[in-house]
């Protein structure tokens, strides 16, 4: 059942810095101010947050996205995809979570298997490498690491990726897309302060302290409410224009739908 773009798929997995307490301070001191209202009326406190402001690590781990594209010369009777991992540049994304919940963007529908993995350095295999549904349209998906048993080490930099595997025996004609993934402790002042807050609270908090994951999966969580305002604010920060700007139209553009 698609009742939004962030599309929920029972098979799919929801998958060195601490905040320091200036970064805690200027998360609980931001503003609010109401946002876009579904039909159905969400919580009062649900409306009550802005939207997030991605503020990067000071001292981000290296890493960061590579987006997927058809490499070389494919011969193929449809049209490729092309993914985007809801990561950001030039550094490694953060998240408190053990088994945080991933998203990525596809162009089009997906008619080769799909794969998901996650690998770290120094490991031989794979920590998951496994096939999900392959997307049956164009929009954001989400993959749910807890599915998998995963279970993230703190100061390990993980990478994930999404890959479109075209050709089984010719698996250089993948189409992948790979991004940067790091836990980190979560600081006890902002835990406390977050078991008090909505959650879209919660999405500008995470946003504001450097927890682009965590910020990300908040404001999907709240997609129906707002129309998903925030998480397209978010995914604008980082340049993911294409997967913004397809989720306003289909989405969140339209406000009256």
């Amino acid at each position: 059942m698609r009742h939004w773009d962030v599309k929920k798929h029972k098979t799919e997995g929801w998958v060195i810095a601490s905040l320091t307490s200036t970064a805690i301070a200027a998360v609980l001191a931001a503003p609010t101010s109401s946002v876009a209202q579904d039909q159905t009326t969400p919580p009062a406190r649900e409306q009550a947050a802005s939207q997030p402001v991605y503020r990067p690590p000071p001292r981000g781990a290296p890493g960061g996205r590579v987006g997927g594209a058809s490499r070389g010369t494919i011969k193929v009777t449809a049209p490729l995809p092309t993914i985007q991992l809801l990561a950001p540049e030039g550094h490694a994304g953060l998240t408190t979570n053990p088994a945080p919940t991933l998203y990525f963007f596809v162009s089009q529908p997906v008619g080769w298997p799909t794969q998901f993995t996650i690998s770290a350095p120094g490991r031989p295999s794979p920590l998951v490498e496994v096939n999900i549904l392959a997307p049956t349209g164009a929009g954001i998906y989400a993959v749910r690491t807890a599915d998998y048993h995963v279970r993230l080490e703190p100061g390990v930099v993980y990478t994930w990726s999404i890959s479109v595997i075209i050709n089984p025996k010719s698996r250089s004609r993948d189409i992948v897309a790979s991004a940067s993934l790091l836990r980190t402790v979560p600081d006890p002042v902002m835990e406390s302060a977050l078991r008090a807050a909505s959650t879209s609270e919660r999405a500008v908090m995470f946003a504001q302290a450097g927890l682009w994951y965590d910020a990300v999966a908040a404001a999907a969580d709240i997609g129906a409410f707002d129309r998903h305002a925030a998480l397209d604010a978010l995914m604008n920060e980082v340049g993911l224009t294409e997967p913004a700007r397809y989720d306003r139209q289909t989405t969140g553009g339209d406000r009256s739908r």
